[in-house]
This record gives C-alpha cells, structure tokens and sequence, in this order.
C-alpha cells in the first residue's frame, strides 16, 4: 500500500519564493501548487512559532518567480489559472474565472497575539464551509463561527460555537464568476466573523488564538473542481472496505456475548440486513480500553467468529484517555515509555473522563502513534480478531470537569525531535493525530496471520481536521431524537462534504432521548442515504432495535435498510470516486447546479452522488415533500419510473411507507435486487442497472468492483466500467480515467469477476422499441423485453452479459461484433 496514505511523511517541497513584507522582522513565503494554487505564510525572522504539520501531502512547484514593481510582486500560476499579488502584508488573488479574493494580514501584537487576517471575496454571493456547526449551510451575515473542538453536551442547533470538529476550509461562490477557495491552516482556537457587504461580495475577519498566518487560494472554477483542488492538497477519502457502508448497529452499551449475539439473530430473524454491531465503553475492564469485561465476554474471539461467520463485523470502542491503573498494562507502558501529555512542570498530564483519573497520549509525537499502533495486534489486544474493528472517541480530547470540557491550554507535546508545543497551538488537531495511529494499527495488524493479504482499516473518529478524510468516517456526535435534530443533520453532513469530508452520517433516530415510531421511521428512511449509516442510543434510552416498535414500523424500516443495500454498487462505486479523485458522497444542489441562483440556499435536499436526489421528512404528519429539480433533464422516480420535467418545485407524496427518491436523467444507476443479510453476500450477485434518459435520449454510469478489503486495487486489481446509452444504443466499455485530480494506479494485478448483468430498466424512452439486440463476444441475440406504455419503462430481462466484458445492447437497431 502506499505509505502516502498511511503515515505522515515529509514532503519533496521546493523552497518558495521569500520575501519581505514591509513590516519589520516579517517576511512572507509564497508556494505554487498544481492546478493553480498559492500558499502564503507570514512569519517573524528568529521566533519559532508552531507551524501546522502533517495536513498538506502534495509537493510544491518549484519556487515561483514574480514580477516586481515598487514593492509589489505578482505571481501568475503556471498553469494560468490564478494570479497572486503580494503587497507588504496585503495583497489579492484572482482566478481565470473572475473571483477575487483581497486580504490583509495583521502583525501580532501584545502580550496575547492574536494570528489575524482580513479576507474579502469580492464576487461571492454565499459563503459555505468551515464545519462543524449545527447550522445551515449557507453561513450567515453578521455571525461569527468558532472553530474549536469541544464535546458539547446536548449542543444547541443554530449556534455558531465549536463543537466535535473543524475544516478551516470555506467556498466563496457566484453564479456568474464561479467558486474559489480559502483555506485558513491553523489548529488553534479559532474565529471566523462574516459581513455581507451592500455592494456585493462579503468581508470575513479570520482570528486565532496562536499559529504563523499560513493561507492557500483555490482557483476552483466550479464548486466540484475547488473540491478536487483542496483534496489534491490535503488528501482523498480512504477507500473503506464495503462493510463500512452497510448499516451499522449500536448502542450504548450492548451489555453481553448474549445480548450482543441475540442482537445479530433479531436482523436474520426480521429478515433485516445489516453489516456491523458495535460495542460501547462497557465492553471493556473498568474502561481500559483494548480490554474486555470477562464476567459479560468471557469469549470474545468465539462471539466475533460467530457474527463474522455471517460475513459481519465487530467494532469496539477505543479512547485517547488512559485509566491510571497499576494493573493496566497501557497504562504502566505508557508511563515507562513517556507517551503521555505532560503539565508544564513535566509531569503526566492528570484529568478525569470515563475510565476516571486518567491520562491522554500524546498522539503529536510519532513514537507515541508507533507504540499506540502495536496496542491493535492480536498478540496485545487480547480477543480481538480480523473481523473485530475500531472506533476513536472523545478524541476533542474530552476531559471532565475542566474548562469548556477539554485539556489545559498549557498543556505541553513533544515532538520526537523534543520540540515542545502548547495544547493550544495544535488542539484541533488532537483527533486528527490519533486517527493516524489508529489507522496504522489497523493496517500493521493485517501483515501477518491470520490474514492472506493486507486489509483496508476501518474507524470511525468524532473529533476531526483537515486531512481526517485519508483516515477515518466522522459523524455528527451526540444528537437529540427531535424532528429539528433529523432537520438539521442534513445541512451539517453537508458543510462536513464540502469543506473535503465525505465520509460522515448523523445517529439515525438520535443518540439522547427516545424516538417514537413516527422519528424512528423518518430517521431510516432519510439516514439511508447517509454515506455513513448507523443507528445509536444513549444508555439511559429504551431499547429501539429496529423490530421493537411494531411490524408497520419494522416493515418501514426493513425497506429504508433493503433500499440501502440495493444501490450498493452505485455506493460503493461513489466511494471509490472519493477515493480516487477527491469528490464528495453526497453534496448539496450547488456543486452540481453552480449557476441556478434557486438552489443557492437549498441544504435539506440533498444529491446522493452526482445522479439521486432525496429529501427527509422533518414533521410530524407529514406525508408530502416539495423538491425544487434543478437542471434542463427530466428527473424520475427510483422506483416507479414516473418523470417529473426539470427547473419546476414539486409536491410529492410521502407516506409513511417510503420517502421519494429521484434520479436525474442522463443516468445510470447500478443496483443489486436481492436481499441479503449482509453486503459480504452481495459479493457475486448480478446487477441491474436503472437507466434514466435525459432530454435527448442520453445517459451514462458507471460501476467499480474488487475484492472490497483489501489494497490489491492499487496493484490494478480492479474494475471499472463505462455504461454509455446513446444513439439507441447501451454500451458497456472500461472507464479510462485521465482526470488531472485523480490517483492513477497502473498496476498489472488483475481481478477477475464473475458477476452479470440481470437485467436493464430504461425510464423514459420515447417509444417502444421493436426489438432489442445484444453483441458480445462474438455472437448476438434477441432479448427478451417487457413494455409497460403507461409508464414508459422498458425492462430487459437476462441480457447474458458480464460486467466486465465489452458488451452492447441495441434498440430497433442490429448490433454486430464488429461495433465491439
């Protein structure tokens, strides 16, 4: 595997431009980076002042060289995308496009400095980003966000504070002159202040608490291609294995090998999918975590084989604090070692969290994430096993009874060079650098037996960074089972996607208080379509397996769940997506539809992948929803095939049943029909695929399938297809990706599937045809096909053809070999 993705590792850069600012000792650095991007940080000549590490994984230009003229110097992209000009401490930045962005970097002054700068975006008429808030997307005038991670009890919706999370990451964008980027590189306590200026454009005021002024510009264009930009920069998405994207069951706590097994029988017994089940704190030893509590899971590694015997998987629960325990065996390793926190006068940092008196690691210092990796082998973490998995928690750090509910400010890291930083000057990053560790003991575990190949981790982290997205999924913490908590959780996986995060979801049904059925419906059938889809409770919440409300609720959520497991390909095919180029799972209208001013302010309908559309249910009694279709193509029902025409508002019923799900024409969807206890069993499964006509009877798709664990994809061990409808005509070809944003890999591993294509769905066709042809590997046939005229649908049944040769199926039309 490329270690790239794995470790932080130290970066080829070519030294930059230097100069001075006009102001004293200062002097600024510019870097360039591909696809026009500038990156510009002030410092003060002799003061060592922490400087964020270990987010930025791409290679810098060459030194650019600028054109100088009374103290100006202008910088113009190689690539003539964008044009930096510096000023002193002042300067502008402005993309092909027309955007422009001006700032001015204020000179730390005081006894306390403040790291501060004035950003303008001239043309923007929205703002969207710097997650994690529980607020709508679109950022709002006159507000000022705090970025800050925190564990917020119970945190309030609509308020701008800092709670799990930050991406200092924002878009700036225009209908007219496109979408740029601002990307503020500092892990401090931070503050971003808005105002929407009268004559267009919006000033925002960036202030943190410590850090050097370290700013990229992104020339964007489009809100997609800003999105590749900032993921060449600061990495893509971790390709997950496909468990992670199945659903996830979980509660505080599952109390024994019993219940938890007695769990797993109530899916196979409700006809249920489902692919993990998750253990909470109370698993383990008096919480010291990598433990177990013998008396309620004497047998681990029996209870994991018999769930994985399913093709399911375990996830435990495993958090940076540390139980001061003399009969602990991390603990006295880590005492031995030096791997914790320490107070300014060297001792062990000492607070209280869930395992009471404990200490944290010090996750900044490489030795200490080496050590904390080898905690994962099986040798130390005692019952677990290869189908057993992690999740990272209260990694903000949490800490009890402190101030806002975290470390001392004073705290102090040390970097393995013994560089010493204050908790202050990296405290956003705290997650971020456990997440790293964790990965990595993932991944050291699957080198040896009993494992065949190495094997892709899979972790779920609260607290996050820039960068968090090559590691972990994050979801949006402790929820509340209020409509307004399934309302808002749209926006907030929203902001958490464009700001360079795909992987996230919200606990379906909320984590404190009790849903009742009505919520607990909505929730599914809405969280279905999360990219991470798992179901949580609170300790003191009923029990809400998803067969205890009643059969209606059971049927209800039985086909939200079955819903999610039959568009796995096209999941699955996102993700790799993701991966791959640096897109997002699901995204709101904008970064499809940039130029509709109607869907600037649309954030509770969201776009899952570039081709479904669905929107939550978020009251009580409610039976409709009203979706704006954005673009010029028809958009139809999933389901039923029923065309609705494009730039309209509609009213469609909802009921209790299901929730409308959309997709756009020109599409073609992927899915897998039957039902299955868990995705490991989809494996072989064949495909239908759902083809949606655009306007001029178009469409395109495409499908990515391997062995879905392991990193032999990045051998060339993979495949992916081109679906093409047109001229009459479905042809499936490889994909060939030259996309200057995506990772190639090149290899010569091949995998090999058996897998066929079942059937076609075309919605939309303007006629029925005839007849329909296929041609594939030197024959040709007549198919068997069924026409339903009310509704314009063609299906196409057994086709006889293999996903991963070269096929065509022809409409009214003779296909021969030789069009192969």
């Amino acid at each position: 595997m490329r270690l790239a993705t794995l470790l932080t590792v130290p970066l080829l850069c070519a030294a930059g431009w230097k100069g001075s600012t006009g102001q004293g000792s200062w002097t600024a650095e510019v870097d360039e980076y591909p696809h026009g991007i500038f990156r510009l940080r002030m410092r003060e000549e002799g003061k060592q002042v922490y400087e964020v590490e270990d987010v930025v994984i791409q290679d810098s230009l060459p030194a650019p060289k600028p054109a100088a003229s009374g103290g100006t110097s202008v910088f113009k992209a190689k690539d003539g995308q964008s044009m930096l000009t510096l000023t002193g401490k002042s300067g502008s930045f402005a993309s092909v496009a027309g955007s422009e962005i001006t700032f001015d970097l204020a000179v730390p002054e005081g006894a306390n400095p403040k790291t501060e700068a004035t950003v303008a975006f001239n043309q923007a008429e929205r703002l969207y980003g710097i997650p994690e808030h529980a607020t709508d997307l679109s950022l709002k005038d006159g507000k000022s966000y705090r970025l800050m991670n925190l564990d917020v009890y119970m945190y309030k919706l609509d308020d701008t504070g800092g709670i799990y999370g930050s991406i200092p990451f924002m878009h700036a964008h225009s209908t007219e002159k496109g979408t740029v980027g601002f990307l503020w590189l500092d892990s401090s306590d931070t503050n971003v202040e808005l105002k929407k200026e009268e004559g267009g454009g919006w000033t925002t005021k960036w202030s943190s608490v410590t850090g050097i002024h370290d700013m990229f510009f992104f020339p964007g264009g489009t809100p997609h291609e800003l999105l590749l930009q900032y993921s060449s920069v600061t990495g893509k998405s971790a390709m997950y294995p496909v468990f992670g994207l199945g659903y996830h069951q979980c509660r505080w706590n599952y109390r024994s090998e019993e219940d938890t097994l007695a769990v797993d029988e109530g899916f196979d017994k409700h006809n249920m999918p489902y692919d993990v089940i998750w253990l909470d704190i109370e698993h383990t030893n008096g919480k010291r975590y990598f433990t177990w509590d013998e008396f309620n899971f004497p047998d681990p590694a029996r209870m994991a084989d018999k769930i994985g015997a399913k093709g399911r998987k375990i996830v435990t629960i495993t958090d940076p604090h540390i139980k001061r325990a003399g009969d602990y065996h991390v603990h006295n390793q880590a005492v031995e070692g030096g791997y914790y926190v320490k107070t300014e006068s060297g001792a062990d940092y000492e607070g209280e969290c869930w395992s009471g008196v404990s200490s944290w690691l010090d996750f900044y210092s490489t030795k200490v994430r080496n050590w904390y990796a080898t905690l994962f082998s099986y040798d130390s973490y005692k019952g677990s096993t290869p189908d057993i998995y992690n999740w990272i928690d209260m990694n903000e750090p949490s800490v009890f009874k402190s101030h806002e509910v975290t470390m001392d400010m004073n705290a102090v890291h040390t970097r393995d060079d013994g560089y010493k930083v204050k908790h202050r000057e990296l405290h956003n990053m705290y997650g971020f650098y456990h997440s790293i560790a964790a990965y990595q003991g993932q991944y050291q575990r699957s080198l040896g037996p009993p494992h065949e190949k190495s094997t892709r981790p899979y972790l779920l982290s609260r607290s996050f960074f820039a960068g968090s997205q090559r590691y972990v999924m994050v979801w949006t913490g402790d929820n509340v089972a209020e409509w307004s908590h399934l309302d808002k959780s749209a926006p907030m996986l929203l902001a958490m996607s464009v700001a360079g995060l795909p992987a996230v979801g919200a606990d379906v049904g909320g984590f404190f208080n009790n849903p009742d059925a009505e919520l607990f419906t909505r929730w599914y059938q809405f969280g279905a379509f999360y990219p991470f889809f798992r179901g949580h409770a609170h300790l003191e919440t009923k029990r809400r397996e998803p067969w205890l409300y009643g059969s209606d609720t059971t049927d209800r959520v039985r086909r939200a769940i079955v819903g999610r497991y039959q568009l796995m390909p096209y999941i699955y095919t996102q993700y790799w997506r993701a991966h791959k180029r640096g897109d997002c799972i699901i995204m709101p209208l904008y970064m499809m539809f940039p130029k509709d001013p109607k869907v600037l302010d649309i954030d509770r309908q969201i776009l899952f992948g570039e081709s479904i559309m669905v929107k939550p249910v978020v009251a009580p009694g409610q039976t409709t929803v009203t979706m704006y279709l954005p673009g010029t193509d028809p958009w139809y029902d999933l389901y039923s095939g029923a065309p609705h025409a494009a730039g309209q508002e509609v009213t469609l019923d909802a009921p209790m049943e299901y929730l409308p799900v959309l997709v756009k024409g020109g599409s073609i969807i992927p899915k897998r029909e039957r039902v299955r206890r868990a995705t490991a069993a989809q494996y072989y499964d064949p495909i239908t695929l759902v083809i949606a006509l655009s306007s001029d009877q178009t469409a395109a798709g495409d499908l990515y399938l391997d062995d879905t664990h392991s990193f032999e994809y990045q051998q060339g061990a993979f495949v992916h297809r081109q679906f093409t409808f047109a001229d009459s005509t479905l042809s499936c070809t490889k994909l060939v990706d030259n996309s200057p944003y995506s990772t190639q890999y090149p290899g010569d591993m091949k995998y090999e599937t058996p897998v066929e294509v079942e059937r076609v769905v075309v919605f939309g066709l303007n006629k029925q045809p005839s007849e329909v042809t296929v041609a594939v590997e030197g024959r040709t046939a007549k198919l068997e096909t069924h026409w339903d005229a009310a509704s314009k649908v063609l299906t196409i049944r057994k086709p006889g053809v293999k996903v991963a040769t070269d096929f065509k199926i022809g409409f009214d039309k003779a296909i021969t070999h030789d069009e192969l």
